[in-house]
């Protein structure tokens, strides 16, 4: 078993989504932590738990590789200690097997935050409904959980920063605080943000995790990223999206469904206008840019004085770059985060 295997098992069963026997493993090892050390989940933050946790491991494989022979010990007291360890390495051996590609795990059926972690103060919101609830958090951020979605979160925030596990689907509008980062778990996914709002949708059957962001920007990365030399992970703004696919375990960046027009204190002063007479292409696709916060290119400069007269106001943005194209005989597509807008000229 790897450091990086041991990691995700642990996150998984702060979640709540582990097999009973991968639940019987942590168990095991934070039972043989506790007996022996003194020390508790309570009294460690997860970082250390998990380094004391891996230790102990270490510790007692290399135990287990020890000359018994060589050492006098009472008959009784050595039985008991090859038991124990038998059990820890029948544990070990079948998480291996667990991981093999070809092993098949049986799925969670826990609906909450198991022991160790159920430290107090965690608190557990299922939503059974059929449309979405608010969650208020204690640092003024909310959550508008989706149907049949479950967030994690504690009652008091630490220090230093903020975090939640999410299962299924869920809408967050989290307040701005710089020096305590809000971090969402989804999946093998981890949503990083100052202060901003955002989806994050967890797609558990088809093992993929997409991130749409509305306001502010956000980092997201694999799991365990941190700890590797090459990280895999993007940053968004407003209007953007990434999915990350778990299997080829990498992120595909593209623009949200439906992009809005970014909030700013001029546009909340007055409505942005979209109506343009005989107005050049070039200025036209600026003022949607700067409206959606969205690179729109032109594929020959031939087509920026190209004029246009529309009213595009209060259509959504595909809307008008339909309106645009079939004015100015155009066409356009999207090509990750940027619209490539392609055409001959007004001229030809």
């Amino acid at each position: 078993m790897s450091r990086k295997s041991f990691k995700e098992l642990l996150q998984k069963y702060l979640r709540g989504d582990c097999t009973p026997e991968e639940k019987a493993f942590v168990e095991h090892w934070y039972g043989l932590l506790e007996t022996e050390s003194g020390e508790t989940g309570q009294q460690l933050d997860m970082d250390e738990l998990e380094d004391r946790l891996w230790n102990r491991i270490q510790d007692k494989m290399d135990t287990a590789e020890e000359d018994e022979s060589t050492r006098i010990i009472p008959l009784r007291t050595v039985l008991f200690r090859w038991v124990g360890v038998a059990a820890s390495l029948v544990l070990v051996g079948w998480w291996y097997f667990a991981q093999r590609p070809d092993a098949t795990l049986l799925p969670s059926l826990a609906k909450s935050i198991p022991a160790p972690f159920t430290q107090e103060g965690w608190i557990e919101k299922t939503n059974e409904s059929a449309n979405s609830v608010a969650v208020q958090l204690e640092d003024g951020s909310t959550v508008k959980l989706d149907a049949h979605s479950s967030l994690r979160y504690p009652k008091h925030f630490a220090a230093d920063k903020r975090t939640v596990f999410l299962t299924g689907d869920a809408f967050f509008d989290v307040a701005r605080m710089p020096s305590r980062p809000f971090y969402v778990y989804a999946g093998n996914v981890v949503t990083k943000v100052l202060g901003t709002s955002f989806f994050v949708r967890n797609q558990q059957n088809t093992k993929q995790v997409r991130v749409e962001v509305v306001t502010g920007r956000v980092a997201i990365y694999e799991e365990g990223a941190e700890e590797k030399t090459t990280s895999n992970g993007v940053v968004l703004s407003p209007n953007q999206a990434a999915t990350f696919f778990e299997e080829q375990q990498h992120f595909v960046t593209g623009l949200v469904e439906a992009p809005q027009v970014i909030k700013t204190p001029e546009a909340e002063k007055k409505s942005v206008s979209f109506e343009f007479d005989d107005t050049p292409l070039v200025d036209v696709l600026t003022r949607l840019e700067q409206a959606y916060g969205i690179n729109i290119e032109v594929e020959s400069e031939s087509q920026n004085n190209c004029p246009l007269t529309a009213d595009l106001t209060n259509q959504p943005l595909y809307t008008q770059l339909d309106i645009i194209c079939a004015a100015l005989k155009s066409t356009y597509e999207v090509q990750g985060t940027t619209i490539l807008v392609s055409g001959k000229g007004c001229g030809d």
